[in-house]
């Protein structure tokens, strides 16, 4: 199914409004029904900015919100509204889906990369070090697991720790799309998991681990949709500026390091004796 970026925010907002969102203080001028349906509007245009996409409501929806909020005010309430927006865009995914065939796939996000931000940060005790066979590095963090259609709509994610495996994620995604067929990577081979799936009546389809030239047309078979769920995963980490951020943290992290050396190397008392020269040997 194929849908305008009109219907889709009056389906945003028909879901917002139905459903109780709670208010700590008095309704301005644009409700949060029509934020959640402008956040869900942002997502659709692929627009990361928040400047940027106020900026072409005008353009893209004449007349539909009269009363924009400013860019601060915008992104204070969708942070509160991160649970409901959260909701209706599931919500919204389940009338874009088409098709029985679905794959699921996984990537490492950082969230934090100073020195002591595994007991410092917001996310002690839920995040944890993780190995990214693609920059062969460990990365303190979370791990995604997308779920979505042949076409790349999202049906379903979750958010994990970066050290646990992808299996029981993917078997609570899965519960609820009883016959499909789900298509994966290599990490979730074993016999265990398929059996899993099939209690649920999901049948898994990953890559073999030795590739011939017997199986090379039914991998050249699975590798196409692995590539629209990868592209999925990079535009959402590009709307959600999550390279973006990563790399912010980085420079803090070592803007922080070097000015706790200068101030080290400041404050450090002087060195009044000075070591002995050598004196040269007399062969």
């Amino acid at each position: 199914m194929t849908a305008s970026l009109e219907t889709l925010v009056v389906a945003a907002y028909i879901f917002a409004d139905g459903a109780s969102i709670p208010r700590p203080g008095p309704e301005g001028k644009i409700t949060d029904a029509e934020l959640i349906a402008l956040a869900v509007a942002q997502a659709a245009t692929g627009v990361p900015s928040d400047r940027q996409f106020l900026g072409l409501v005008g353009k893209l929806l004449p007349g539909w919100f009269p009363h924009l909020p400013c860019q601060s005010q915008y992104n204070r309430r969708l942070r509160r509204l991160a649970p409901s927006i959260a909701s209706v865009q599931l919500r919204v995914s389940e009338l874009l889906v088409s098709g029985d065939l679905l794959i699921a796939d996984g990537t490492l996000v950082a969230v934090a990369n100073y020195p002591g931000c595994a007991s410092r940060s917001e996310f002690a005790g839920t995040a944890a070090y993780g190995y990214c066979a693609a920059k062969r590095q460990y990365v303190w963090g979370m791990r995604l697991v997308l779920l979505t259609d042949a076409s790349g709509v999202p049906v379903g994610y979750t958010l994990v720790a970066a050290n646990e495996k992808e299996y029981e994620p993917v078997c609570e995604l899965t519960a609820s799309q009883a016959g499909c067929t789900l298509i994966a990577d290599k990490g979730y081979w074993g016999c265990a998991d398929a059996e899993m799936l099939a209690l649920q009546d999901v049948t898994i389809l990953t890559t073999d681990r030795v590739r011939t030239a017997c199986n090379l047309e039914r991998e050249i078979r699975l590798a196409s949709p692995r590539l629209v769920i990868e592209s999925t995963i990079s535009n959402l980490k590009c709307q959600m500026r999550l390279e973006q951020h990563s790399r912010n943290a980085r420079r803090t992290g070592a803007a922080n390091r070097a000015t706790a050396a200068r101030a080290h190397h400041r404050h450090a008392p002087e060195c009044t004796h000075r070591p002995p020269t050598p004196r040269s040997r007399r062969l």
